[in-house]
C-alpha cells in the first residue's frame, strides 16, 4: 500500500517533468523559428532594396528611350517631310523627292549615332563601298506598312512592322518587347505614331510611326549585373508570361541565352511563377535550376516584365542555421541540465514532503471549515433569497428563505418548490430556471409570489453553477422590492397629479384653448396604438402631448385671445412658446424623449416648421404623431370666435399636407383611428 501511494504521490511530479521538458523544447524551437524569421525579414529588405534600384534604373532607361524617340517623331521638319511624301508625289521632281528621303535619312542616322541606335556609335564608320549590317536602328513606315527610310544597315522585319502599324492604329506609343530578329539577335524596340503637321478635319492625323530598336545585351542586359554582391550565388533576371508559360528573356547565370530557356507556369515551388503570380512578394522556394533561393519581384511601369531577385538560399542563411543550431543544442542542453536539478532536488525534498502533507491537509481543513462558517454567515445575514435548486428540489436555502416560509432551512431542503411556493408560483420560477440552464447565463425577471399569507414582488434571478457530473444544480438569487415597487407607483401617480395640474393651469391661461391638451393626448395616444407602438413610447407621447404647451403661461394672454390675425411679431412670440416648455421641462427626469418629443412638435418634414428648422430623418417618430394630432385638434375643435373644422375637412387639409409637413403614415393611421372616433365631431361644436 506504501509503494502504491508512492507511486501514486509521485506520478504528478513525473507528469510536470515531462511538461516541463515539452515546454521548454518547444520554447527553445519557437525561439529558432523566430530568429530564422528574422534573418528572413532582413534578407527580404536588402533584396527588396537591390530590386527596386535595379528597377528603377531600367524604368529609367526605357523611359529615356521613348524620350529620343518622341524627339524624333515630334520633329517639325520629319512631320513636315512626311506629310507631303504621304500626300503623294504629284507636283514633286524625282529629286525633290529624293532630297526629303535623304534628309529625313540624315536626320535618323544623326540621331541614331547620338542616341545609341546604332551599333557603330561611337566607331569610326567603315568604307561606303562596304556592306554592313545593324541590330540596332531607326525606321519609319507608312500606314501601309511600307518603309519610308531607315538608318544605314538597319533592316526592320515583320514583327517590328506589326508594332509600328499598331502604334499608329493606337496613336500610343508601344513596346516592342524582347525578340530574336533575323540574326539569332535578342533586341527591343519603342515605336511612337507620327502625327500630320497640320491636323484634319477630325482632329490629329497619324501619318507613320517611328522605331527605335536597340540590342539588349548592349545597354539593357548590363542593367542587370551586380554592383557589389549580396552573395557569390546572387542573380538579377528577367521573366514574362507567355499564355501558360514563362519565358526568361534575360541571360541567366547557368550560361542559358536570353529567351532560350521556358518553363511551365505550373511547375511546382517555382520561384518564377510566384514572381509573376505575386509581383512584390518574398518567398523561399525553388530556382529554375532546382536550387532553393530566397527570392523578391518587382514589376515595371511600362514593361510586361517582371524583375526576380534571389539568392541561394543555403549560403545567404549559412550564418542564421549555424547560428539557429548552435542556439537550439545550447537551449536545449540547458533545459536538460535544469530538469535534471530539478528532478534531484524533488528526489531530495519528496520525502521531507510527504511528511509536511499530512498537516498541510489538516491546516486547509481547517481553514475550509472557518470558510464555510464564515460563508454561511454572510448568506444567512443577507435579506435576500439565496437557495440552490438541483432538478426542482431546493439543496441549500438561507435563514431569509427560511423566514419567508417560516420553516427551518434544513427542513427545506430536497423539498419541492411547489411544496414550498404553490404550484403557480413554483411553475414561474421553474421556468426562470430551465430558460438558465438551457443558455447557462444569469437569466433575471420580476416575480409576484405568495408565502403564506404574504404576497410580495421578488427581483428573481438564475444562475447555473457548473459541474464535472451535470448535475444540473443553479443558484437562485431573489430580492424584495415590494417597498421599491410602491414608491415608484407614488412616484408615477405624483408625476401624473402633477401633469395633470399643469395641463388644467395651460388650458385656463388660454380659454379658447379649453381642453385642448388632454385632446391632443388622447388623439396621439390612439396614433401610437393604431402604429403598434410599445406602453413606453404611448407614455412618453401622453406627457408629451399634455406639457406641449406649458410655454404659452409665459406669453401675455392678450395674444392667446387675440381673434384678429396675428402680425409677423405676434407670430414669433407665439412661436417662442416652444423654447419656453423646453426650458421649464428640461429640470424634470421624464422617463423618455419627452423633451424631446416637445421640442420637435412644431417641425415640419420639408424644413418649414419651428423652431429649429428639422426635417425628415432628424424628427422623431413620436414628434411626427405629436404634430398630427396637435394640427388635428387644433382645427376640429371649436373656438368662441369661431366653430370648429369639421372632421372630413380637417382629414382632407391633413391629407393635402402629408408628405410636405406631416408624415404619411401618421396621417393615415390618423384616418382608421377617426373612423371609430364619432365622440370627436361634437369637438367642432361650440360650447
Amino acid at each position: 500500500m506504501k509503494n502504491i501511494n508512492l507511486r501514486t504521490h509521485r506520478a504528478p511530479a513525473i507528469l510536470g517533468l515531462v511538461i516541463l521538458l515539452v515546454v521548454g523544447i518547444w520554447s527553445v524551437v519557437h525561439y529558432a523559428a523566430s530568429e530564422k524569421e528574422r534573418d528572413l525579414r532582413a534578407w527580404e529588405t536588402l533584396l527588396g532594396v537591390v530590386a527596386e534600384t535595379r528597377v528603377q534604373s531600367i524604368n529609367q532607361w526605357v523611359d529615356s528611350q521613348y524620350a529620343l524617340v518622341r524627339e524624333l517623331a515630334e520633329n517639325a521638319s520629319l512631320r513636315f517631310y512626311l506629310s507631303q511624301a504621304m500626300e503623294g508625289t504629284s507636283g514633286d521632281s524625282v529629286e525633290t523627292q529624293a532630297a526629303q528621303t535623304g534628309y529625313l535619312r540624315n536626320l535618323l542616322e544623326t540621331t541614331a549615332e547620338r542616341s545609341g541606335f546604332s551599333k557603330l556609335s561611337g566607331q569610326p564608320k567603315v568604307a561606303a563601298n562596304v556592306a554592313s549590317t545593324s541590330d540596332s536602328g531607326i525606321v519609319i513606315i507608312d500606314k501601309a506598312g511600307k518603309v519610308v527610310v531607315e538608318t544605314s544597315g538597319f533592316q526592320s522585319d515583320e514583327t517590328l512592322k506589326a508594332t509600328l502599324l499598331k502604334a499608329m492604329e493606337s496613336g500610343k506609343p508601344t513596346l516592342q518587347d524582347f525578340y530574336e530578329n533575323g540574326r539569332g539577335e535578342v533586341v527591343l524596340g519603342f515605336a511612337i505614331p507620327v502625327f500630320a503637321a497640320q491636323p484634319g478635319a477630325s482632329g490629329p492625323q497619324v501619318i507613320a510611326a517611328v522605331a527605335g530598336v536597340k540590342r539588349a545585351r548592349d545597354e539593357l542586359f548590363p542593367l542587370l549585373l551586380r554592383k557589389g554582391t549580396l552573395t557569390s550565388a546572387d542573380e538579377t533576371l528577367l521573366v514574362r508570361r507567355e499564355g501558360e508559360v514563362i519565358a526568361f528573356v534575360s541571360p541567366l547565370a547557368d550560361g542559358t541565352a536570353p529567351l532560350r530557356k521556358r518553363l511551365s507556369s505550373s511547375t511546382a515551388n517555382l520561384a518564377e511563377a510566384e514572381a509573376l503570380g505575386k509581383p512584390g512578394g518574398f518567398s523561399l522556394k525553388q530556382d529554375y535550376s532546382g536550387r532553393e533561393v530566397l527570392m523578391v519581384s518587382r514589376d515595371f511601369r511600362q514593361a510586361p516584365w517582371v524583375l526576380v531577385q534571389k539568392i541561394d538560399a543555403a549560403e545567404a542563411l549559412k550564418e542564421s542555421r549555424d547560428h539557429q543550431r548552435f542556439l537550439l543544442a545550447s537551449l536545449i542542453f540547458g533545459v536538460l541540465v535544469i530538469a535534471a536539478g530539478l528532478v534531484a532536488a524533488w528526489w531530495h525534498g519528496a520525502s521531507v514532503k510527504d511528511r509536511s502533507i499530512a498537516e498541510a491537509l489538516r491546516e486547509k481543513s481547517r481553514e475550509l471549515a472557518a470558510q464555510s462558517a464564515l460563508l454561511q454567515s454572510v448568506v444567512d445575514g443577507t435579506p435576500d433569497l439565496v437557495f440552490t435548486v438541483e432538478r426542482d428540489h431546493l439543496k441549500f436555502c438561507n435563514k431569509a428563505f427560511g423566514a419567508l416560509v417560516n420553516e427551518a432551512p434544513d427542513a427545506l431542503r430536497e423539498k419541492t418548490l411547489s411544496s414550498v411556493f404553490g404550484p403557480a408560483a413554483a411553475h414561474r420560477i421553474e421556468a426562470i430556471i430551465a430558460e438558465s440552464a438551457k443558455t447557462s447565463k444569469a437569466v433575471s425577471r420580476m416575480l409576484d409570489l405568495e408565502a403564506g399569507a404574504m404576497a410580495c414582488h421578488q427581483y428573481f434571478t438564475a444562475l447555473p453553477i457548473p459541474s464535472a457530473d451535470e448535475s444540473g444544480l443553479v443558484l437562485c438569487l431573489s430580492r424584495d422590492m415590494t417597498a421599491e415597487q410602491e414608491a415608484q407607483s407614488k412616484r408615477q401617480a405624483l408625476m401624473k397629479q402633477v401633469v395633470g395640474v399643469l395641463t388644467c393651469i395651460v388650458d385656463s391661461h388660454d380659454p379658447y384653448c379649453g381642453e385642448h391638451s388632454m385632446r391632443t393626448a388622447m388623439v396621439a395616444g390612439a396614433i401610437a396604438r393604431e402604429l403598434e407602438l410599445d406602453d413606453a413610447a404611448v407614455e412618453v407621447l401622453d406627457m408629451a402631448a399634455k406639457l406641449a404647451n406649458v410655454g404659452k403661461m409665459f406669453l401675455p394672454r392678450e395674444l392667446l385671445i387675440k381673434p384678429e390675425p396675428l402680425t409677423t411679431e405676434e407670430q414669433q412670440l407665439l412661436h417662442s412658446h416652444v423654447q419656453h416648455s423646453v426650458e421649464v421641462l428640461k429640470v424634470i427626469d421624464f422617463e423618455g424623449p419627452v423633451i424631446n418629443v416637445i421640442a420637435q412638435k412644431s417641425e415640419h418634414l420639408d424644413g418649414t416648421g419651428y423652431p429649429a428648422g428639422l426635417k425628415e430623418s432628424e424628427l422623431l417618430l413620436e414628434s411626427r404623431i405629436l404634430a398630427v394630432a396637435n394640427a388635428f385638434v387644433a382645427m376640429v375643435s371649436a373656438r368662441a370666435y369661431r366653430a370648429g373644422v369639421p372632421m372630413e375637412e380637417t382629414l382632407d387639409r391633413l391629407l393635402n399636407e402629408s408628405g410636405s409637413k406631416y408624415d404619411r403614415h401618421v396621417v393615415a393611421a390618423l384616418f382608421h383611428v377617426a373612423e371609430n372616433r364619432p365622440e370627436w365631431i361634437s369637438w367642432s361644436s361650440p360650447g
